[in-house]
């Protein structure tokens, strides 16, 4: 079992006992450590003597306040959040410590949900910012000379690295194309195969010969790798480069002494040799002539043993002689031969001291060919890789266990990030571990089923480091190795499928909920209709003209009422099946604004809701529908009457924002819970309010927003609950073609 993570600290600073035990004890039940401070002073002592992960920290304390600690804190550079409690909702000390650096400011009395998704959200970001930290720090101290450029090759990063290598400072060669290190050495086939690489989304590595600011030479090893962005569409390349040039000439150097000796690669399978105590060959069999290539006269002119093996091994070889010479034990040494024509292939070569008159005179031996055996070594190697890559590329997090314990034993890269552990974390992990609390129990019975069925599938949920639940879909298959049993566990993450599946049946709920509400809003006007007509024509010998008139006028509201509702199901319906045709022409939208709000001043005035218009600028021209621009007013400021209480206000403002006509709705009602903003544009949506019946069909701001979309426009809601909602529209305006 892994170890569980520490508690995050949460230092809370407030002058009032009553609020630090408050506070402390909504913190605690929140799963997090609370330690408690009455001043700004200790505050500071605090944070300079011990950890703290977020501070909650009251806005009036005497002493040092909260504005006064926060600054100390943001020129110390502490970077741990920092959440301003206040017993005053004022926005612009809200802003202003905001722009200081705090993370958020709360109103008292505390909110728990919004305390707890704010304790997350503020831990979240601040391990996302400390890794970012981490991340630039190391790419600013790697000894590997780091270069970004974008698409065409202009420079828009380098590390200290780079500047080291190349004597260029970071702002000398920003903005400036990698062409100002060409050396001239390169043809340009070179670089047209470097850019045909990278451009088209594969890595180039390779060596650069370029020049240094102060015009030396210099070699570099390269990597150079297209880097997409979330369209998948390459935005930069990244350049990964170590200086070579004392490799580089070493293996110039190891290249004129390979040419040298080229006449030895023509060598090997079973040659028997003998060496003198120098180490030159003084004897070979015929077959060490047909096989490496070289001649007796060869022998003659002094031929070092070392030239018949790889370069890089002759110090090695060197070695061994030496250790043979002084009587070490005979022994089989496996080496890279080399024959004459630079042929180079895997040997063992068996030794043993000559013996003359008790001295060792030299080393007599046999070399035999192992090129098969590697050739199969090989071959295994390149399986193993390519399962390897194969293993490491696969989109799926993939996790290998022992089939006996669920002990963790493999994992690809793609389950480090799904899951979140290091690998070292996994390596101590059992399968088990990945399991939610509420199914850990019930871990063990499917890991046994696993291994009993050889391969199956099962949809769970599964938690991550972090503490995320992710539902997914798990894969598994047993194999054997040469030692036990395994089996192979590949998680695929199901969480937009059951997204989609919640969001199919929120729309199925949404319509059926509509369908129900616009039978009721139907049956309401047709019954009032129904009744007063009834009434009408059954007793109007025996009413009088007032009571008639007022029954006419109520059988006449209903009636409207009733056409607007099917209006709006027959203008979302021509919408969704793309048979709307909207009649654009140039138009003054301030007379249609104007005209809209006079047709509702009757339905504001029985409310006693004030309806101010302020039409700040009438020379404004729209390509627009004239009856859909006023059925967007219409339903805009019909809302905000029906949402304003008795004796509210509705202020409609008309300005031109650039090139833009700005139309806002705004009242004094009772608002919009913020949990509703982003849903109240959605079809058959509507806000559902404690103790009130939720009225209306949910189709009146959709309408509003696919009216405004096919104008080219954008529509917005901004309210809070209890402090009224504010809606503005944004349509081009007309401009006449040349």
């Amino acid at each position: 079992m892994h170890a569980s993570r520490k508690k995050a600290t949460v230092l809370i600073a407030d002058d009032n006992p009553v609020m630090r035990r408050l506070m402390s004890g909504i913190v605690s039940r929140l799963g997090y450590l609370a330690v408690t401070v009455s001043d700004g002073e200790s505050v500071i002592r605090h944070v300079a003597e011990s950890s703290c992960d977020i501070l909650l920290l009251d806005l009036s304390m005497p002493g040092k306040g909260g504005i006064e600690v926060l600054e100390y804190l943001m020129d110390n550079d502490y970077h741990f959040p920092v959440i301003m409690i206040s017993g005053s909702g004022d926005i612009e000390q809200a802003v202003h410590c905001i722009k200081l650096g705090a993370y958020e400011y709360l109103v008292k009395p505390i909110d728990n949900t919004r305390l707890e998704i704010m304790l997350k959200n503020a831990l979240s970001e601040s391990d996302l910012k400390q890794r970012v930290r981490l991340l630039t720090t190391a790419i600013e101290q790697s000894p590997v000379s780091i270069a970004i450029t974008d698409t065409s090759g202009t420079i828009e990063y380098v590390n200290p690295s780079f500047s080291r290598n190349t004597g260029y400072v970071r702002d000398e060669v920003i903005g400036e194309n990698v062409n100002i290190l060409k050396s001239g050495e390169h043809p340009d086939s070179f670089y047209k195969e470097l850019w045909e690489t990278i451009t088209g989304g594969d890595v180039w590595q390779g060596e650069f010969h370029n020049r240094k600011k102060n015009g030396d030479l210099y070699w570099e090893q390269a990597v150079i790798s297209p880097v997409r962005n979330n369209a998948r569409v390459i935005s930069y390349f990244l350049a990964l480069k170590e200086d070579i040039t004392e490799a580089k000439h070493d293996r110039e150097a190891l290249a004129e002494s390979v040419q040298r000796f080229r006449d030895l690669a023509d060598l090997l399978p079973q040659p028997v040799f003998e060496t003198d105590s120098l180490g030159r060959v003084t004897y070979s069999n015929q077959a060490g002539f047909d096989i490496f290539g070289y001649t007796p006269e060869d022998l003659q002119q002094g031929f070092d043993a070392l030239r018949i093996f790889a370069p890089e091994e002759r110090r090695s070889v060197r070695e061994k002689i030496v250790t043979r010479l002084e009587g070490g034990k005979p022994a089989a040494t496996e080496l890279t031969a080399r024959k004459k024509d630079g042929t180079q292939f895997p040997v063992l070569v068996y030794s043993a001291p000559i013996l003359r008159k008790g001295e060792i005179s030299g080393l007599r031996g046999i070399i035999l060919d192992i090129t098969q055996q590697k050739a199969v070594e090989r071959s295994l190697r390149y399986n193993q890789e390519k399962y390897r890559n194969l293993f490491q590329s696969i989109p799926d997090a993939i996790i290998v266990a022992d089939a006996k314990t669920g002990s963790i034993v493999e994992w690809n890269k793609t389950a480090l990030s799904f899951f979140g552990y290091s690998g070292d974390e996994l390596s101590a992990m059992n399968v088990t571990d990945l399991y939610p609390d509420d199914l850990r129990e019930e871990a063990p019975g499917y890991f046994r089923n696993f291994v009993t069925m050889k391969s199956a599938s099962l949809q769970t949920s599964i938690i991550t480091r972090s503490g995320f639940l992710i539902d997914v879909d798990i894969s598994t298959a047993l194999f054997e190795t040469t030692r036990t049993k395994r089996i192979l566990l590949i998680f695929r993450d199901i969480s937009e499928q059951k997204m989609s599946e919640q969001l199919i049946s929120e729309n199925i709920r949404l319509k059926n909920d509509f369908i129900s509400n616009v039978s009721h809003e139907l049956r309401s006007p047709l019954f009032s209709i129904l009744g007063f007509s009834s009434t009408l024509l059954r007793d109007r010998d025996e009413l009088d003209s007032k009571t008639i008139d007022e029954f006419l006028g109520i059988i006449h509201e209903e009636s409207t009422r009733l056409a607007s509702l099917i209006e709006d199901v027959l203008t979302i319906s021509r919408i969704d099946s793309g048979k709307t045709v909207f009649k654009k022409e140039p138009l003054d939208p301030a007379r249609i604004i104007e005209s809209a709000c006079k047709s509702l001043k009757l339905r504001a005035d029985e409310k006693h809701v004030g309806l101010t218009l302020n039409l700040y600028e009438n020379s404004m021209i729209v390509h627009a529908d004239a009856d859909a621009l006023k059925q967007v007013v219409i339903n805009l400021v019909q809302n905000a009457i029906k949402f304003t209480p008795w004796g509210g206000q509705v202020y409609v403002s008309l300005v031109r924002e650039h090139d833009l006509m700005l139309l806002t709705v705004r009242d004094t009602g009772v608002g919009i819970p913020k949990k509703d903003l982003e849903k109240i544009f959605e079809k058959f949506y509507r806000v559902e309010r404690a103790g009130e019946e939720t009225e209306g069909t949910g189709l009146g701001l959709s309408i509003v927003r696919e009216i405004v979309n096919a104008h080219g426009g954008s529509v917005e809601a901004r309210c809070s609950v209890g402090a009224g909602a504010t809606f503005r529209v944004r349509i081009p305006l007309f401009k006449e073609r040349a």
